[in-house]
């Protein structure tokens, strides 16, 4: 049986069997990988902290007879973003996060870029004074960007055309008159120079903008539907999110 160590975050929990827990880890070098947790569950274990959801850690594995799960020895956590763990509604937002990263990277995909724009991201919610509407969106545009889904700005996504006039959410990016398109959103200037810095901007300073919370939340509409489009699916863990926003 092969030994494994890897460092990675755990983006998915669910119980599996009597007192074990199924652990899905984002980790830089095999990407996200399941593994079970045993005896994880039951009140004495000493593992139960450091096997739940959002902690950091250097995980110790194996492969067994079934290759496609992992049996996790022991965690050394570095981290489990407790300020997150705390509030409801930072967490239901850490969870649609999780959920749209494992569902445009699916498992045993390395994605170092995309591991550390989500981890910026968990730790700007647990430590630092921004808002979840701000890391929520911004997390979605630089996430489409690295998962191959950059919008076009600079021109028409259908012709190239540099005289746009709005954004289509299905067809990724700006489109001049002639296109258009069933999806528009219509874009100022306020608008387009957000999301202009957040599609360009190195990734260390994703955040590192100011926008009014109107601009925001016009931003944070057009970002998740545009997920919702590209991707072909809805989330029901967007929706949890927003149900936690209205308590």
């Amino acid at each position: 049986m092969a030994e494994i160590r890897a460092r990675g975050i755990i983006i998915k929990q669910s119980d599996y069997g009597e007192g074990h827990r199924m652990l899905s880890i984002f980790t830089e070098e095999y990407g996200i990988v399941k593994a079970v947790s045993y005896g994880v569950k039951k009140s004495k274990s000493k593992a139960s902290a450091s096997s739940q959801f959002l902690c950091y850690a250097d995980f110790n594995f194996y492969k067994g007879a079934n290759k496609d799960i992992m049996t996790i020895n022991s965690i050394d956590t570095i981290d489990a973003f407790y300020p997150v763990s705390e509030d409801i509604k930072k967490l239901s937002l850490c969870v649609y996060l999780a959920d749209i990263t494992y569902s445009l990277l699916g498992s045993d995909n390395p994605d170092a870029r995309i591991l550390h724009l989500f981890l910026n991201s968990v730790y700007a919610l647990s430590y630092r004074d921004e808002s979840m509407e701000k890391v929520k969106t911004v997390y979605e545009m630089k996430l489409m960007c690295a998962g191959g889904y950059m919008p076009s700005l600079r021109g028409c996504a259908s012709c190239g055309k540099t005289d746009v006039f709005a954004f289509d959410l299905l067809k990724g990016g700006m489109v001049c008159k002639e296109c258009g398109g069933n999806y528009i959103v219509k874009i100022n200037k306020t608008l387009y120079r957000a999301l202009d810095y957040i599609i360009s901007c190195d990734d260390k300073k994703m955040l590192a903008f100011n926008a009014s919370d109107d601009i925001l939340k016009t931003m944070g509409k057009l970002s998740e539907q545009y997920i919702a489009l590209q991707t072909d699916r809805n989330f029901t863990s967007l929706d949890y999110y927003k149900a936690m926003l209205e308590m």
